[in-house]
């Protein structure tokens, strides 16, 4: 049986986000586990079972899209901050003036090098957090291109500060920049530039930050 679209809205609450916090723990405890662990393979059977419940009685993709046609739920299922989306570490962030700051802490199962948070994921959180600068600036705008520089190692399992924002805007190309902090140490820089669509096109004074 499939739930309809008016169900599964009903059930997007704070069961859905507890259940995600939950698989997150998982993912993390699996990408963590020996090889050589005893009863792995029960344990693997049994997650296999979940699985094959949630999929029996969960909504198709169709009713998922569908249902997601607003700013706030599209952001609850975002792969970064989205409280809905076992992909996120989650990154918090809070608006402060033309820009934003939060944190973030990626587990083992976000690793690249020994020990190291994959670069690939400072860049979905940078483009997150560049973007909800430009929100932050009221000039909201999509990605049209990102250049990062890696200056050090960010390590796993350890609390990242994010910092953006808004540089400034030039018809409707708009200019942001962010970097990710360990501590005392920065880890990476990231420029953005965003094109703020047709029909809300934006002009005004540069904006520094």
């Amino acid at each position: 049986m499939r739930y309809d679209v008016d169900t599964v809205a009903q059930q997007d609450s704070d069961e859905v986000a507890r259940a995600v916090v939950s698989v997150r723990r998982l993912t993390a405890a699996v990408a963590a586990a020996r090889s050589d662990m005893p009863g792995l393979s029960a344990v693997a059977s049994r997650i296999h079972a979940l699985a094959d419940d949630l999929e029996a009685r969960s909504c198709s993709a169709a009713e998922r899209v569908n249902q997601m046609n607003t700013i706030g739920r599209i952001v609850r299922y975002s792969p970064v901050v989205g409280s809905a989306n076992v992909l996120a570490a989650p990154l918090h962030l809070r608006h402060i003036g033309d820009g934003n700051e939060g944190t973030v802490t990626f587990s083992v199962a976000h690793q690249g090098s020994l020990g190291v948070v994959h670069e690939g994921f400072a860049a979905m959180v940078l483009d997150v957090a560049l973007a909800e600068a430009n929100m932050a600036a009221g000039v909201p705008a999509m990605t049209a291109g990102l250049t990062l520089r890696y200056h050090h190692p960010m390590p796993v399992c350890c609390d990242l500060t994010v910092r953006a924002w808004h540089v400034y805007v030039d018809g409707r190309k708009s200019w942001c920049r962010g970097e990710i902090w360990w501590e005392h140490d920065l880890c990476v820089s990231a420029e953005g530039l965003f094109i703020v669509p047709r029909e809300g096109g934006a002009r005004g004074q540069d904006r520094q930050g």
